[in-house]
């Protein structure tokens, strides 16, 4: 077992309340390891793309086999 850190940005979908984010996000952060801290580092507003992007900085808990395909994805 691992700890890794990440940062994402994930695409806020406009039809996903505010009550709902915290789900979501667990929902994403979910498939790269099991989150052990998370927090919302920025939130940027795309007018010209009515989209929202949320900036994410994690510590996940990985699997020694699940690391490397994680690595790879991010890079």
């Amino acid at each position: 077992m691992n700890l890794e850190f990440i940062e994402l940005d994930l695409d806020w979908p406009s039809e996903l309340s505010l009550f709902d984010l915290k789900n979501f996000i667990l929902s994403k952060l979910s498939e790269y390891g099991e989150p052990l801290r998370w927090a919302i580092t920025s939130v940027t507003t795309h007018p010209e793309k009515k989209i929202q992007v949320i900036s994410v900085e994690v510590v996940l808990i990985i699997n020694q086999d699940q690391g490397k395909s994680i690595i790879s994805e991010l890079n």
